[in-house]
């Protein structure tokens, strides 16, 4: 037993062997309910029969409070069951009714009847008990006391004015009542001058330690210890449940292996922070010590697990029918055995239990009432509808507004499919078909959002109801661009075109519609029965509309400031973004993209990939990771780019094409063909045909030049020649020709001189060069490489390192290494002693981008060696020992040595790793000590022989 529970035993046997002396005594065990008070009197009972005590038991139960004498007759059927029929009193005289007299012993022990005289009956049970002592000591224990019939009591209560006559002790236990005033004559027996009270507390963490102790194979932490007490609030019924939890936990671990964490759920084995298992066995635990309690407290139960975080005292009370002060006297007692907290169940797999044992009708009738309660009452809509799902379609007028606000609120938090669910509920409450309407284009926007390559149906099952007029206004306008995500372009020109004819004023919503068309479908604007109206993007209007015309600008006009403005104010004003600002993200991160805002763009991206997280929208994060990976393949992190677009890509691509899955697969193409991976890029190509469709758009113009790069790695001049120029020939129809975006003047020029017509490569460059903007930097410094190799070898250096600060300064390391490529080709070919130091710093430039086939031009056994460049028997020495001694270098001082060894003079080294020039000359004179070399010519060589990995 547990200590506790062996002092109060104790002292209950000191009250036996007082009995045993002639003086009767009389106990109460007091506690809340499964505290341990029918254990205790258990184990009394066994003590005393142990002691040679005669033990008479009754269990009282409310089911037969109202029933006169029920009590009694157990009491009498004890006796009778306890007792030799030679040992049997007679009722009315002195002596025992001997054997053979089983009617007269039958007649002695019969239960009274209602009628008959409480005071005949007390007389009468009061010598029959009185007879039995006379025999030896008696012990009677009711159980559950509070739950005896008041005939029974009385009958009690007269033997308890008696006892100093009798060997007897009564031992009761009652609990705490929270529902019912206890009966008068309960009262005079429990509190009698003469009674003993035992009140039994909740377990210690000393005693759930031996309770734990003999139950579990191994010894538990003081950690297990403290978790279950807090979990249990000291409930011997739920901390033994839940140390049952752990051995059972622990029994499966030693024959399946530790199993991994998992969330709550009824049918589930969980584990918490501080060790503790909650499973099956803990719920049950709950649900046993509720039932309990009472119908009442079952009923209260559910309404909490119901109402859960909308739980309040006075919703509590109307949901279940339970008046406030009973209502607080429950949650105490609720709170005390450790199932509530605050005012909501603890656990969740507690409160799927509750829930799962209701009834499906009184589930249903309580969520309905919760909801009405919870609109009656202002609650948030998503409180509201969470009952509602639960109800099933409702017409009532209420209902419809509070699931559409409801979705909005969902989605807005990034929950879409919570959303959705709202959404398809929402179309069967709407009894008018234009608020169905309305609701079945919310929930294609929100199937986009969760699925977009699979929600094109949606959107065209509404092009019919839009052109008969039933669905108008933005919703239809919604409808369209879904249309043009897939593509779909005759379905949206006719919706677009609808909606621009009729009498509303949308000049807003449709000058949005087109800066998107502008930006992701320049080709459709020119199908279009009449131009859409052309207007101003206030600085007030929504993010997504300023988002696209930063993107439609800058397309049109290069590395236009006010647009670049325009695409970070859309991020500036979008702190902590809600799901409703993520429709414009995608577009200002493309806009800074192509206005070669790179650095800017990458770092906002970074903040987006942190944040997005918290949506559940892929639609947009597979948007968002599209452009990233547009953005890693510029800035030459072409592992990062194939990375990002393959998920970008597994979430957009379905059984037909889309405007952000070719972007996607376009990025992987260019990618791949820049690492190398010849055979990776022509599967992509190969896996589908893109519809003709797809080059009336942006997407288009990136396919059809990323292919073109593809075909030029590979050897095929003239397929290349074909998509640059076709490329070219769409930009300048759609007047979006950057070189930002596609420069494919630039591929077309390189073609030319694989095919040997410098001068129509040089047009080309020429023209380009004319047209560029200095805004572009990446853009320039690419133009500046090909304009250098339409030049003669002599002319092509100066212009080289011009291109490569500008590609350095955008953060362009792919494009900065073909150009320190092409520069250590033309030092070689003039004889430049610079050749090899710039060839060694091309090779790490280009390795750190993952672009092998580049790296392996530039290794010095594929180079051409000029005679001062051959290596000789001591510097393969001096390279055997930087081997050797490299890797003894400090982190510190590697990290100059690596810069050393790619060319830069100590002042660069000293600003890009923020010391001071002294610190950079220290930190050299201890590399060249360690490595054992005098100069940074031998720690050139040293460095290309042992690591070409560090930039």
């Amino acid at each position: 037993m547990l200590k506790e529970r062996d002092k109060i035993l104790e002292q209950l046997d000191d009250l036996l062997i007082q009995s045993t002396r002639g003086r009767g005594a009389i106990a109460a065990i007091s506690g809340s309910t499964a505290i341990g008070k029918t254990t205790t009197l258990n184990a009394l009972a066994e003590r005393a029969t142990s002691a040679g005590s005669t033990v008479l038991s009754v269990v009282s139960s409310p089911h037969e409070r109202e029933v006169p004498y029920s009590a009694l007759a157990q009491l009498l059927h004890s006796i009778e069951a306890q007792c030799t029929t030679a040992d049997v009193p007679r009722a009315g005289g002195a002596g025992t009714v001997h054997a053979g007299r089983q009617a007269d012993v039958a007649a002695a022990l019969a239960p009274p009847g209602a009628q008959d005289d409480p005071l005949t009956v007390a007389r009468r049970t009061y010598q029959i008990i009185a007879e039995l002592t006379a025999l030896r000591p008696l012990l009677i224990t009711v159980d559950d006391i509070q739950h005896t019939d008041t005939a029974t009591l009385t009958c009690l209560r007269y033997l308890a004015q008696r006892l100093t006559q009798l060997s007897l002790v009564l031992v009761f236990t009652h609990g705490i009542s929270v529902d019912e005033q206890p009966a008068r004559v309960l009262d005079d027996l429990l509190y009698r001058t003469s009674a003993r009270h035992f009140h039994l507390e909740p377990l210690s963490r000393v005693d759930i330690m031996g309770l734990a102790a003999s139950r579990l194979p191994v010894l538990p932490s003081d950690r297990l210890i403290v978790e279950i007490h807090r979990l249990s609030g000291g409930n011997p019924l739920l901390a033994q449940a839940l140390i049952e939890e752990h051995r059972l936990r622990l029994a499966s671990d030693s024959v399946a292996g530790p199993m991994p964490p998992q969330s709550d759920g009824i049918g589930r084995q969980s584990t918490t922070e501080g060790g503790a298992s909650i499973g099956p066995a803990f719920y049950q635990a709950v649900l046993a010590y509720l039932h309990r309690l009472g119908p009442r407290a079952v009923r209260l139960a559910r309404c909490v697990a119901l109402l859960d975080e909308a739980t309040t005292p006075l919703l509590l009370s109307r949901l279940s029918g339970i008046d406030t002060e009973l209502l607080k006297r429950y949650i105490r007692l609720f709170t005390g055995m450790g199932v509530l907290e605050g005012a909501r169940l603890r656990h969740a797999g507690v409160r799927q239990a509750v829930l799962g044992e209701m009834p499906h009708g009184e589930a249903t009738q309580q969520r309905y009432r919760a909801a009405r309660l919870l609109n009656e009452g202002g609650a948030p809509p998503q409180a509201v509808a969470m009952h509602l799902l639960g109800v099933g379609p409702l017409h009532d007028g209420w209902v419809l507004p509070v699931l559409q606000e409801a979705a909005a609120h969902a989605m807005e938090d990034g929950d879409v499919p919570q959303g959705i669910r709202y959404l398809e509920l929402a179309c069967e409450c709407s009894l008018d078909e234009g608020q169905r309407l309305s609701t079945k284009s919310l929930y294609a926007f929100g199937q986009w959002q969760l699925r977009p390559a699979e929600s094109a149906p949606h959107f065209r099952a509404l092009k019919g109801p839009i052109l008969e007029g039933k669905l108008t206004g933005t919703d239809a306008l919604w409808v369209a661009e879904g249309m043009l995500f897939h593509l779909d372009f005759d379905e949206a020109v006719e919706v677009v075109d609808h909606v621009n004819s009729g009498e509303a004023d949308m000049s807003t919503a449709l000058h949005s519609t087109r800066m998107l068309m502008a930006a992701e479908v320049p080709g459709l604007l020119e199908r279009l029965e009449h131009p859409l109206p052309a207007t101003t993007a206030p600085a007030t209007s929504h993010s997504e509309l300023r988002a696209r015309h930063a993107l439609a600008l800058i397309l049109e006009n290069g590395a236009d400031k006010y647009a670049i403005a325009l695409a970070d104010q859309v991020f500036q004003g979008s702190q902590n973004w809600p799901t409703s600002k993520l429709s414009g993200l995608p577009k200002a991160l493309l806009a800074l993209c192509y206005a070669d805002q790179l650095d800017t763009a990458a770092a906002w991206y970074d903040l987006l990939a942190a944040e997005v997280e918290r949506h559940d929208a892929p639609g947009w994060w597979a948007q968002i990771e599209s452009v990233g990976a547009l953005l890693s393949l510029r800035r030459g992190r072409l592992a990062d780019a194939v990375r990002q677009a393959e998920t970008a890509h597994a979430r957009l691509s379905g059984p037909r094409w889309n405007v952000s899955s070719a972007l996607a697969l376009t990025v992987l193409v260019e990618a791949h063909t820049a690492m190398g991976n010849h055979q990776t890029a022509a599967k992509y190509l190969e896996t589908a045909e893109p519809p003709p469709a797809l080059f009336l758009t942006r997407a288009g113009l990136h396919y059809l030049y990323a292919r073109g790069r593809h075909h030029l790695a590979t050897g095929n001049t003239y397929l290349a020649l074909s998509d640059f120029q076709e490329c070219g020939t769409l930009m300048r129809r759609w007047n979006i020709d950057t070189p930002s975006l596609a420069p494919w003047r630039l591929g077309e020029a390189e073609v030319w001189l694989r095919l040997g017509d410098r001068e129509q490569a040089a047009r080309l460059v020429e023209k380009q060069l004319t047209n560029s903007d200095a805004g572009l930097t990446r853009s320039r410094g690419m133009t500046l490489h090909a304009l250098a190799l339409v030049q003669a070898t002599a002319k092509q250096p100066p212009i080289l390192r011009d291109a490569f600060r500008l590609l350095e300064a955008a953060g362009a390391r792919y494009e900065a290494a073909r150009v320190l490529a092409d520069l250590s080709r033309a030092y070689q070919q003039l004889g430049d002693k610079q050749a090899r130091p710039t060839a060694r710093r091309a090779w790490r430039l280009a390795k750190s981008c993952q672009a092998e086939s580049l790296c392996q031009a530039l290794l010095p056994t594929s180079m051409p060696q000029s005679m001062d460049t051959k290596p000789s028997e001591g510097s393969r020495g001096a390279d055997r020992a930087g081997q050797d001694s490299f890797g003894t270098l400090s982190e510190s001082e590697r990290r100059v040595a690596t810069l050393a060894a790619q060319g830069y003079a100590n002042r660069e080294i000293a600003e890009r790793l923020f010391i001071t020039v002294s610190t950079v000359e220290q930190h050299l004179t201890r590399v060249y000590r360690k490595m054992g070399i005098r100069n940074r010519e031998q720690l050139l060589q040293g460095a290309h022989a042992v690591s070409y990995e560090s930039v």
